[in-house]
């Protein structure tokens, strides 16, 4: 009789057990990032959201400084690595190498780990034994010591929103072994609809409800999954956007001849160049030239009591919110226009003020992260992410340590400072 006792006891001791483990493996923390391309931090305030402003409500909102320049590629490998440029070699959208002698090609080099320093998010999940799923984020196509993450894909820029969603919560139903606890997942359609129609337009204000339906399908997914209740959101953007005008431009031609010089971002010389800045390189003898022609032209033009509308910056010398000083990727020179200004340059001098602005965007980034028209939106909300309304602009190289935080791993180094947006967390994180 007591063999039977002990037996039927023994029997659901173990299925308590079994529970027991089962209720900690699903509780265990998940973080999902999305990235909302181009979302400047005061969009919710411009545009009335329902369910991102759902996530703000319930977590924390708060302005995102980011790195220099305010590009995407720059800004999105910083959000993953929490690194600055001069140490995750990502310096531009088309970034210029003096070793390899070449722009970064996007059909080729977003798969080649010699343009992608630094450790990323996922990889440091992946190695301590959590597995990441990553949806055509910035760096995610390239191998980090020979690995990807357990879940990614090349990046397809017209792949449908719903579906992009779908997929992701389909690797959120996978069985406990094999399911992500990191997810990161990429929007482009706002940036895309400021740049073609500008800041406070309707179609800006349409992309942004688009984006905004398909984050209300992942919540209503990861409620139906049961996984909300373990779930940390986190909504980041890369950078801001900034209308121009016809009136704000600065035509270089009439100062100095780019022509011998390499431009990162200029890919097709054929056609003009209207951008937020310049980074050139090349023999130090031309850009001390350049840089002595633009320091006389600024000098006429202020004693004559004009702005000059931009300024000029040598490698080594530029501000201390730049940390642009890549070995191999600093510009030699930077030219930085003034906010909502462009610079203008074309290969064949063909054309002079006043001239038809074609090809130009209607918004732009690229210009000062002191500026809060460049400053990106961060939300986060979750079970390990405390409720409070107001929260200091911090800058995006924190994004990393507070991924790892939530998900109790070791960071890599980073330029980050975990010390410094612990307040967000309702959890302690060690020091980086």
């Amino acid at each position: 009789m007591w063999v039977g006792v002990l037996k039927k006891y023994w029997c659901l001791a173990i299925v308590i057990s079994v529970m027991n483990v089962q209720h900690s493996l699903a509780a265990e923390p998940i973080v999902i990032i999305v990235g909302i391309d181009g979302l400047r931090a005061d969009t919710l305030d411009r545009i009335p959201t329902v369910n991102l402003q759902y996530l703000a409500n319930k977590g924390v909102r708060a302005n995102m400084i980011p790195a220099m320049p305010s590009k995407t590629f720059v800004n999105f490998y910083s959000l993953a690595t929490g690194l600055y440029p001069e140490h995750h070699g990502m310096t531009s959208n088309y970034p210029y190498d003096r070793k390899m002698q070449r722009l970064f090609n996007r059909q080729t080099d977003v798969q080649d780990p010699r343009w992608w320093s630094g450790e990323p998010i996922w990889a440091t999940a992946e190695k301590q034994g959590i597995k990441a799923g990553i949806y055509f984020w910035v760096g995610s196509e390239a191998p980090v010591d020979g690995q990807h993450p357990s879940f990614w894909l090349p990046y397809q820029q017209n792949k449908d929103y719903a579906q992009r969603v779908e997929e992701v919560l389909g690797w959120l139903s996978l069985p406990e072994p094999q399911k992500p606890r990191l997810i990161m997942l990429y929007f482009s359609a706002v940036d895309t609809a400021a740049h073609d129609f500008g800041v406070d337009s309707t179609e800006e204000r349409e992309a942004v409800l688009n984006v905004d339906r398909h984050v209300g399908e992942l919540i209503s997914g990861l409620r139906k999954l049961g996984l909300e209740d373990q779930s940390n959101i986190m909504v980041v953007a890369d950078h801001g956007m900034v209308n121009l005008a016809d009136n704000r431009l600065i035509n270089l031609d009439e100062i100095i001849d780019l022509s011998a010089l390499q431009v990162a971002d200029w890919t097709n010389r054929q056609t003009p160049q209207y951008a937020p800045f310049f980074a050139l390189y090349g023999e130090q003898a031309l850009i001390e030239q350049t840089y002595a022609q633009l320091s006389v032209y600024s000098a006429a033009s202020t004693s004559a009591g004009r702005q000059n509308h931009f300024q000029v910056m040598r490698r080594g010398e530029f501000p201390p919110n730049y940390h642009l000083d890549h070995p191999d990727r600093g510009p030699d020179l930077m030219i930085m226009a003034d906010v909502a200004w462009s610079l203008y340059a074309s290969a064949d001098k063909s054309q002079v003020l006043p001239m038809a602005l074609t090809g130009r965007s209607v918004a732009t980034h690229g210009y000062s992260n002191l500026d809060p028209r460049m400053h990106a939106t961060f939300i986060a909300a979750g079970p390990d992410v405390k409720q409070s309304q107001s929260i200091e602009a911090f800058e995006n190289i924190e994004v990393y340590g507070l991924v790892t935080c939530i998900l109790g791993i070791k960071p890599a180094a980073t330029d980050g400072d975990i010390t410094g947006v612990q307040h967000l967390l309702s959890k302690n994180c060690p020091p980086n």
